[in-house]
């Protein structure tokens, strides 16, 4: 056997890992983030989680936590990513989908999206806790954030293009206000208001974007 074709072989294994291991290693994962995320629910601060308690209660050894995750911060992360890609896929579903009816869908959508904020206020307030001091875990809020308002800025200029968002409108300031504004406007709501209150506030939350992206084409239309 030549020398190359045993380093293929070797980095075959190193990249490749065996399906078993990989699997166990995505549910030793698993368990860490919905232990720590179940830990916050219950009213411990993330700064005051010790590594020790997050691993005995997801039933991993200490070990296997920085097997999994470079540190708290990474863990931090890699939950805030979760809740998130949740939080986006709501979105998408309204920009995928004709979306010329009014505010009645987007307001459905809001709510979802609050619904899903409540399930994980407890991480997303951890993160905005914990981004006040870890450049890390700021960095990527950052670039969450701003990574979905270029997303939008797309989407507006694709509406710009059909004739529905009118010249006037500028892409990349409006999805950037109106991504930012909304994920603050929701953090607030969920942590000083009932879930009762939810509906209404996704229906007011719906008009004010609606109103940001489309407001000027309805009233031309209706000149």
């Amino acid at each position: 056997m030549s020398d190359s074709m045993y380093g293929q072989g070797k980095m075959s294994s190193v990249t490749r890992p065996p399906s078993g291991h990989r699997e166990r290693r995505a549910a030793a994962e698993l368990r860490v983030l919905e232990a720590t995320e179940s830990l916050l629910r219950d009213g411990r601060r993330f700064t005051e989680l010790a590594v020790e308690s997050i691993a005995s209660a997801a039933g991993v050894a200490r070990s296997t936590f920085y097997v999994q995750f470079s540190d708290k911060s990474d863990l931090l992360i890699r939950l805030a990513a979760r809740a998130t890609d949740e939080l986006f896929a709501a979105s998408d579903d309204w920009w995928e989908h004709d979306h010329s009816g009014g505010t009645g869908p987007l307001a459905e959508v809001m709510l979802r999206m609050t619904r899903i904020y409540r399930r994980h206020a407890a991480v997303l307030g951890a993160v905005a806790e914990v981004a006040g001091y870890d450049e890390a875990v700021a960095a990527f809020w950052r670039q969450r954030l701003d990574g979905y308002a270029e997303y939008m800025r797309g989407q507006l200029e694709a509406e710009q293009r059909s004739g529905r968002v009118a010249p006037e409108v500028d892409p990349r300031s409006t999805a950037f206000i109106v991504v930012w504004s909304v994920e603050r406007s929701v953090a607030e709501h969920v942590r000083a208001r009932a879930p009762r209150h939810d509906p209404a506030f996704s229906r007011q939350l719906a008009r004010t974007a609606w109103l940001a992206i489309y407001a000027d084409t309805t009233q031309r239309d209706e000149r």
